[in-house]
């Protein structure tokens, strides 16, 4: 049976620590291939950038990696209810097992019928920036349903966010720890800069 990863999150914008994480996940618990899924209308997040944007810069971020891919759902944001039956029918065949940063770990309880989907997938857990395997477990614990598999792996870019590279960028700033594909992109596009600069730019 294959191992089939799904690495559901904002990407604004992808990063070297997203594809990291991934690369790591499919080493480490085995995984054949790991899809991003980008949420056009993420939990908690209001302001983000469009979602083709964000869906164009993840196919660039994974183009060179034979495991990583892109998959394009119609579902605005995952959901146990409606995205969860969608990935078990595409990948009929094969084990699913879900990406996640344990910072998600504390918001996951919240979610509708999350204890159904705990216990139909593994999980692989990427540990943050000052989080502890100890805090890791405890937020596990803390679940409505204890995964009936899951794996506590270092991300491998724990210093790394999105938010830290939109902000150096509206600084000005050379957005670093981002593929040079990803960063023509961001460039090309005029993505990310304060308005200053935009109207700068646009003026010279």
């Amino acid at each position: 049976m294959k191992r089939i990863g799904i690495f559901s999150g904002v990407f604004d914008p992808v990063h070297s620590g997203h594809i990291g994480f991934a690369l790591a996940a499919t080493e480490k618990a085995n995984l054949d291939k790991v899809y991003l899924l980008v949420e056009s209308k993420p939990r908690r997040k209001t302001d983000v950038t469009h979602v083709a944007h964000r869906i164009a810069m993840a196919k660039l971020a994974t183009a060179r990696h034979l495991k990583i891919a892109v998959l394009e759902l119609p579902d605005r944001q995952f959901s146990v209810a409606k995205t969860l039956p969608r990935l078990r029918q595409r990948f009929s065949e094969e084990k699913l097992v879900l990406l996640v940063g344990s910072d998600m770990l504390e918001h996951m309880p919240d979610w509708p019928l999350v204890g159904n989907m705990l216990d139909q997938v593994e999980l692989v857990i990427a540990r943050r920036r000052g989080t502890s395997v100890q805090a890791v477990q405890q937020l596990i614990h803390a679940l409505p349903a204890i995964p009936k598999k899951f794996q506590i792996i270092q991300s491998p870019a724990p210093e790394t966010s999105s938010e830290r590279i939109r902000e150096s960028i509206k600084l000005s700033k050379s957005a670093t720890n981002v593929p040079p594909s990803i960063r023509s992109y961001i460039i090309d596009n005029w993505l990310y800069v304060s308005p200053s600069a935009s109207s700068s730019r646009s003026s010279s």
